[in-house]
C-alpha cells in the first residue's frame, strides 16, 4: 500500500564522492546540509560569511569569493576595507555582507580585529573555492533589505531598525538571471540549487507561498534556459522543499518552533540527497566517519 508520495529526483551527470571539495552557501537548511555532510567526512565549506538568505547575498559573496580566488577579474580591491565595519546596536562588529555570528562583541576585540579576522577568512574561503568543484547553494527567501537609499542588498538587518531598509521582492526572472550569471562566470564548476523547506512566517503563509514559488519558477527557468543544464552541464537541482512538503507533510516533522524541520526531518532529507548526489562506492565509508564523528563528540555510549 503506498502511503506518502515520493518525490521523484532527476539522475545527476556526476555524483559527489570523497575527493569533491564542496561549498555550501545560503539559508541555515544550507548550514543543517553542509554539516551532515562534515559529519559523513566529506571536505566541505559551509557558510563563511554566516547565513545567507536572498540570491543576492550569495551572488554578491560569490562574486567576492571569486574575486580574491582570482577565478574574476576585478578593478576593485575585493577585501573588507575599515569603512565596511560598524557596530551593532548590540555591540558586536560586523559588515552588511556577513551574518551576526561572524561578528566580534566590542568585549572581545577592536575594530580593527574584527577586519583582520573577517579578511583572514575571507582569503581561506576563497581558497577553498579555488579548488571546490561542486557548490550547494540553499535559497530561502525571495525578500531583500536594501540600505535605504541605495540598491545595496544587506545579507542581514544586525537589529538595526526597519525605517533604515527598503523591504524588496525580487522576481523570479531576475532571480533565474543571477543563477544564470553565476553558472556562466564559473563553468569549471558544478551548482546544486535548492530551496529551504524552512518556513518564512514573518512573510506571512501566503507571502511566504509566493517567495517559494519565485525562487521554485527561477531556478526551474535556469535549468530549461539555453546556456543551463543542456549546455555548461553544470547545473543540478535537488528538491528539499518539496520533499518536506510532499513527503513529510506532518507538523511531526517540524521543531518546536513549526517552522524548521526537525533532526529527524534533515537526516531523511539529507539521505534522499545522498540517494541521489552521492556516489553509492562511498555509503560504506560513510557510515565507518559517522562512527568516528559521533564518538568524537562523545555522542556513542
Amino acid at each position: 500500500m503506498k502511503i506518502l508520495t515520493t518525490v521523484d529526483i532527476p539522475e545527476p551527470e556526476k555524483r559527489i564522492d570523497f575527493s569533491s571539495k564542496i561549498l555550501c552557501l545560503g539559508s541555515c537548511f544550507a548550514d543543517s546540509m553542509g554539516e551532515q555532510l562534515k559529519m559523513y567526512g566529506f571536505d566541505c565549506l559551509v557558510n563563511p560569511f554566516g547565513t545567507l538568505y536572498n540570491i543576492c547575498s550569495v551572488f554578491n559573496s560569490l562574486m567576492r569569493l571569486g574575486a580574491v580566488s582570482g577565478l574574476l577579474r576585478s578593478s576593485d580591491n575585493p577585501l573588507f576595507s575599515k569603512e565596511d565595519v560598524f557596530l551593532r546596536p548590540d555591540g558586536k562588529f560586523v559588515t552588511w555582507s556577513h551574518h551576526s555570528r561572524c561578528g566580534v562583541r566590542q568585549t572581545d576585540g577592536t575594530a580593527e580585529d574584527f577586519l583582520k579576522k573577517a579578511n583572514e577568512d575571507l582569503k581561506a574561503a576563497a581558497d577553498f573555492f579555488c579548488k571546490a568543484d561542486t557548490v550547494v547553494i540553499t535559497l530561502g527567501t525571495s525578500y531583500v533589505f536594501k540600505l535605504k537609499g541605495t540598491e545595496f542588498v544587506v545579507s542581514n538587518c544586525h537589529k538595526f531598525p526597519a525605517k533604515d531598509f527598503e523591504r524588496v521582492f525580487v522576481p523570479s526572472e531576475d532571480t533565474k538571471e543571477m543563477i544564470l550569471q553565476i553558472l556562466g562566470m564559473f563553468p569549471q564548476k558544478r551548482f546544486v540549487f535548492t530551496v529551504s523547506p524552512i518556513r518564512h512566517l514573518a512573510d506571512g503563509a501566503h507571502g511566504n507561498n509566493l517567495s517559494k514559488s519565485a525562487l521554485l519558477l527561477a531556478v526551474d527557468g535556469a535549468l530549461k534556459e539555453p546556456g543551463g543544464t543542456s549546455s555548461l552541464c553544470n547545473l543540478d537541482y535537488f528538491p528539499s522543499y518539496e520533499i518536506m512538503m510532499d513527503e513529510l507533510r506532518d507538523y511531526r516533522w517540524y521543531g518546536e518552533d513549526m517552522v524548521h524541520p526537525s533532526e529527524a526531518a534533515v537526516k531523511y532529507i539529507f539521505e534522499r540527497f545522498s540517494d541521489s548526489f552521492i556516489a553509492e562506492d562511498c555509503k560504506e565509508k560513510m557510515q565507518m566517519n559517522l562512527k568516528r564523528w559521533k564518538a568524537s563528540n562523545h555522542l556513542i555510549r
